[in-house]
């Protein structure tokens, strides 16, 4: 395990201390995960990917609810045996992201977006709309802010 590997998971062990959830984006933000200011707010038993995490990117003033997973790596199936692919996770300004949601491959989740709680966000979701469900489905615009 390397050093860098070693600090994250340190870190990310760290987070899932109970605390305020706009501290823990701060153990998150040493551990590698890229956040634009301190305003973000990360619920209990959230699972950064501690593969890759310096490839997610949240956004200003984004609420992360409980027992969230946001992964940046999976399993690459155009080729034979165990080969692993990395991708980025960039969310948005002003984002809401509901209890259980799986977020996983490449994607990029707009501002002002709203997704459900138990959703699977397997692509790109555009600015101010509302997506849930397994998989992600658009279900309204919102208003822009």
């Amino acid at each position: 395990m390397t050093l860098k590997r070693l600090k994250t998971h340190i870190f990310f062990t760290l987070a899932k201390l109970p605390m305020k959830g706009q501290w823990r984006c701060r153990f998150m933000k040493m551990g590698g995960v890229d956040f634009a200011d301190n305003h973000a707010f990360i619920g209990r038993n959230v699972d950064f990917d501690t593969m890759y995490p310096e490839n997610i990117h949240i956004g200003r003033h984004v609420h992360v609810t409980a027992s969230v997973c946001i992964l940046t790596h999976y399993l690459e199936t155009r080729k034979a045996g165990i080969n692993w692919r990395s991708g980025h996770v960039y969310i948005g300004d002003d984002t809401f992201i509901g209890v259980g949601t799986i977020i996983c491959k490449d994607v990029r989740i707009g501002n002002n977006v709203i997704i459900g709680a138990g959703s699977v966000v397997t692509k790109d979701i555009p600015d101010n709309e509302m997506w849930a469900g397994n998989p992600a489905r658009f279900m309204k615009k919102r208003e822009k802010c």
